[in-house]
């Protein structure tokens, strides 16, 4: 079973697409997931559908949007004390997946720049989109959506110094035009674009 995050969330099974229920349903996977297998408390859960709004029946549509999830992903969601949490290997998850992939990639050395360039460009393709897309969590995913933005940010910008290491500089200069336009204050392509003029 595949979750993925990186743009609209989605359940993915033997290569069929499973609906995650709607937008509160969403919302209680989406926290499952982005808690990477640590506990998420039914207290948590209710403040990130409901925010300042849960009504005194809150607790139990929660724990009938988990049942529904559970019918869905099966034991993949497993009962702790105070709450719930997702257990499902690290690649299951593509942020999980794109985080490993960028580390992997990180640990390469100059000899082995082509590999590098390989790995990252996986690890960019599990992108569809923004993070949690189509999930409101009234704050509670604020901070893992900028750090994944932060970390596909590098991992582009590790990429380009990759492909710029092997001569591709041509090419590159439309992919970091484009890369400046969505980030202009991003003074690490800015120096790329420089480089790849320079060197084209």
């Amino acid at each position: 079973m595949q979750f993925n995050v990186l743009g609209n969330l989605t359940i993915r099974s033997h290569g069929e697409t499973l609906s995650p229920g709607g937008i509160k349903q969403r919302t209680v996977l989406a926290m499952f997931v982005a808690s990477a297998g640590r506990e998420v408390s039914a207290n948590t859960l209710i403040d990130a559908v409901y925010g300042d709004d849960a009504t005194p029946g809150a607790r139990r549509t929660i724990q009938t949007y988990v049942s529904n999830l559970r019918s869905i992903v099966g034991d993949a969601i497993k009962r702790a004390p105070g709450g719930w949490s997702l257990s499902v290997p690290r690649d299951s998850v593509d942020a999980l997946r794109f985080e490993d992939l960028y580390k992997t990639a990180r640990d390469f050395d100059d000899k082995t720049v082509e590999d590098a360039t390989t790995v990252l460009q996986e690890a960019l393709g599990l992108w569809r989109g923004h993070p949690y897309a189509d999930v409101e969590a009234h704050g509670y995913l604020d901070a893992e959506v900028s750090r994944l933005n932060e970390l596909r940010s590098a991992a582009c910008a590790a990429r380009i110094d990759a492909d710029l290491a092997l001569g591709r500089h041509v090419e590159l200069i439309g992919e970091i035009d484009a890369l400046l336009a969505e980030h202009p204050y991003e003074e690490r392509f800015r120096a790329q674009h420089m480089l790849a003029l320079y060197r084209a």
